[in-house]
Parts: structure tokens; sequence; C-alpha cells
């Protein structure tokens, strides 16, 4: 009798525990405002099929790679973060995306081929997000992704100011489309069942399927479905 009683409360703290586990974290007021300020790059959030191109010496250099943005959870601070080529891009790995509500900035933290991270700071302004940075000898660096043909299609450009000054050139750039659709399939999106924006990864629970933004909603998701379909039938 004693045994079955102990168990039985192992087991239910280990639920106790485990719920607590998939429940994200609380967030303050400040972290409310800088996950609003995310939520406006939520067409960025996916699977993008992309084509890069670099140019040097008059020899261009064409690659794919696939890019992922998706919600990072269970994180101190409201973060998107973004693998790159399945973390084996031609020039970045991986990066965090997050803002900074006393700066009004937002910040990209990016992992580079040779595993050093950059830091680069911008705004977002219409549409599109534009961050930059610069390095020890002055050189100025400059990030800029935006979406076009209603979030379908996506374009990432990355370039380089000699000592700070005068224009900024190219130093490579990719574009392609979110994967799974096309130009002429661009429609009205469904609504991801975690967070609320436009979404086009189906997930399934009891039966029925929904859809998320992201993969980091896909796995929130399938940890607590019914959390999130009991949230979703209240906002209705």
């Amino acid at each position: 009798m004693f045994r079955r009683a102990f168990g039985l409360a192992v087991a239910a703290a280990l639920l106790v525990a485990l719920g607590g586990a998939a429940q994200p974290p609380k967030l303050t007021p400040e972290q409310t405002k800088a996950k609003n300020e995310l939520k406006k790059l939520e067409e960025f959030l996916g699977v993008w099929n992309l084509e890069g191109s670099q140019k040097v010496a008059g020899k261009e250099t064409i690659w794919k790679e696939q890019v992922d943005w998706s919600w990072k959870f269970r994180t101190t601070d409201p973060t998107i973060k973004l693998v790159f080529g399945e973390g084996k891009g031609k020039f970045f790995t991986s990066g965090e995306l997050t803002y900074d509500v006393a700066t009004k900035k937002y910040k990209l933290a990016v992992t580079g081929a040779d595993k050093k991270v950059s830091e680069f700071v911008g705004d977002l302004k219409v549409g599109v997000l534009k961050v930059e940075r610069k390095d020890a000898n002055g050189d100025a660096y400059r990030i800029s992704v935006n979406t076009l043909a209603d979030g379908v299609r996506m374009q990432l450009k990355v370039e380089k100011q000699e000592g700070g000054k005068g224009l900024f050139l190219s130093s490579f750039g990719m574009s392609g489309n979110r994967s799974g659709e096309s130009l002429a399939g661009a429609a009205k999106k469904a609504e991801c069942i975690v967070t609320g924006g436009a979404a086009s990864i189906p997930v399934a629970f009891g039966g029925k399927q929904y859809f998320v933004c992201c993969s980091g909603c896909r796995d929130a998701f399938n940890e607590t479905p019914e959390k999130y379909i009991a949230e979703a039938a209240k906002k209705k």
C-alpha cells in the first residue's frame, strides 16, 4: 500500500514538473514590448529555399541554401533564431534576433562559418530590416532582409562599406521562395495556432489539422497541443 502511494506521489510530481517545463516563462512588461516589436517580423518566420550569389573579380559563384527563421522558446528574452543551411551555411551558420526596448533597436547576432559571432544593430523601416556593424578596421557591414510577393519571396543582402565611408557595395545576396510555396500560389495564409501570425506549416492533433508559422512553434505545439488549441478557441 505504501509503495503504491509513494509511486503515485512520484508520478504526480513528475507530471507537475513536466507540465511546468512545457510552459514558456511569463514575460515582464518590457519583454512583452520586445516581443511585440519582433512580431512585426512574423512574415520572415518559416523555412526559405534561397539561392545565393557572389561576384568576386568578375567571377560569379552561385549556391543554394535553406534558411530557417523561428521563435526560440524558453529564453530570458523574446528571440527569433535563424539557421543557415542546417547549420552549415556558406557564410553564416546561425543567428539570434532580439529587440532592445531601451535603445529601440533590433539586434542580430550571427555566427559565421568561421564560428565567430558578429553583432549587428539596426531598424525595421517599411518592411525592411537593416542592421549594421563596424569591425576593428572601421569597415562597416550591413545586412538587409525583406519579403516580397505577399510574403512568398525573401531577399537577404550583405553589403560592405570600406572605411565606414562612401557607398555600401554588395558582398553577397540570397533570394528565393518560402518552402512549399510559389509566386503563382500566393494567397491569404492560415493563422499560427501558437502566435496568431501568418502560417503555412501544417500540424495535426486529434484528427484535426492546424497551422504554425515556424519550427519553434511547431515544436511548442507538438509538446502541449491542448494548451494552444484551447487558447485559440478562447480568442474566437
